[in-house]
């Protein structure tokens, strides 16, 4: 990308239809430039409304400090912000659904008692006593090009794709629904965990106290230049719509970010309930209450809190690792016991949805994709540490 001033930078809806109008944002679903009236149009349209926007002076900024990941060639973008005083972006008017990223405010128009209670309803519930899950796939994540052992910190199902979380090989690892290998996309920080946001976009958490942000394009991972800083080692992640709750595993505390990447509240356990639970490496948010699911594997127990840190129940397990829900009710992944757990959201155990029979080995990471496939991963001593098994849950 050649240097250029913001001026240089034209709302490509008017470019072709022969206007040269200077953009004022960029959207981050469709990798747009847009200007101001063109960025309203794009808000209202029932297609994109709930888009990702940009002031365009900071996503230039952004693309300073970062490599272009198609060339690893050092981006200069010269970028005066005078060019781009204006926070018109307040003024417009949004869904609830609708965020703007860095220098716009979010204005969330009052939601009715009824659209809440919709939202609930429209969420697949299902008898927690009645889940079965039935492998349906099983394949290897290790390339041979890898250089250190695999190391699976987080998998994760995005636009009918499969995203690893290598750690030892420090890097994202990308394959397609049948579990056939496509490309890899090298990590700047040590990286622990993974979240789904919304369509084809994820988030990262790691060593390097950051949340990343990245889309599966294609066959590819390609960064979204945005990232939201956290003031410790990240171990653990999950987006609910609302927040990212972000896990410290070594500091035992928890920190709240809204969408625009906003610290809401840092909840450190021994001032919350005066009490230590010394947290896992996996953490899951509820979309409803806010409330918290964490697996303590010291502990020996899964601690569920509210947002604002008091702790509600602790359930008894052997060896909790990593946390997901499927259709209304927490799934936990229980290393020791080499096993899946179902818990109610209020606590109350359910029984194994799968045993060591069915899994092989002491399962690590696990998350419930939207393809309503059930994505496991392996302790890094398990002789299966390289595999990932899908199970269809019904």
């Amino acid at each position: 990308m050649a240097s250029a001033s913001v001026s240089e930078w034209l709302c490509e809806p008017c470019k072709e239809d022969g206007k040269d109008i200077k953009a004022r944002t960029h959207c981050y679903e469709c990798h747009e430039l847009l200007c101001e009236p063109c960025s309203i149009t794009h808000l209202r349209f029932k297609r994109s409304k709930d888009h990702h926007l940009i002031e365009l002076v900071q996503f230039l900024q952004k693309l300073t400090s970062k490599n272009d990941p198609s060339t690893s060639k050092q981006t200069s973008t010269s970028v005066n912000e005078d060019e781009l005083a204006s926070d018109f972006l307040k003024t417009v008017t949004l869904t609830e659904d609708t965020v703007l990223y860095r220098g716009a405010q979010v204005a969330v128009e009052s939601t009715s008692v009824t659209s809440k209670q919709e939202k609930r309803t429209t969420s697949k519930q299902a008898d927690p006593n009645q889940l079965k899950g039935t492998k349906c796939q099983e394949f290897s994540v290790k390339r041979p090009e890898d250089k250190k052992t695999v190391d699976v910190h987080g998998v994760l199902c995005v636009s009918d794709k499969v995203v690893v979380v290598d750690y030892y090989n420090n890097m994202l690892k990308l394959f397609d629904h049948n579990g056939t290998y496509l490309s890899y996309t090298d990590l700047k920080d040590d990286t622990w965990g993974i979240s789904y946001v919304r369509d084809s976009m994820f988030a990262t958490c790691g060593g390097g106290k950051t949340v990343y942000l990245w889309t599966v394009r294609g066959q590819t991972i390609v960064s979204e230049y945005v990232s939201y800083h956290v003031d410790q080692r990240a171990h653990g992640i999950h987006y609910n719509g609302t927040y990212y709750c972000v896990l410290h595993h070594w500091d035992n505390a928890i920190t709240i970010l809204d969408r625009q990447g906003r610290q809401v509240r840092k909840i450190i356990m021994k001032e919350a309930c005066g009490k230590t639970f010394k947290f896992g490496w996996d953490i899951h948010m509820d979309s409803d209450t806010n409330n918290i699911y964490v697996p303590c594997d010291n502990e020996h127990g899964v601690l569920c809190m509210t947002i604002e840190g008091q702790a509600l129940w602790f359930t008894p397990l052997p060896c909790p690792r990593g946390i997901t829900e499927i259709q209304g009710t927490l799934c936990v992944a229980d290393c020791r016991g080499a096993c899946l757990h179902l818990i109610t959201k209020e606590g109350e155990y359910v029984g194994k949805l799968l045993d060591k029979e069915d899994l092989g080995g002491g399962p690590d990471y696990v998350r419930y994709g939207q393809d309503g496939r059930l994505y496991v991963s392996y302790d890094s001593c398990d002789n299966k540490h390289d595999m990932i098994s899908v199970y269809t849950v019904t």
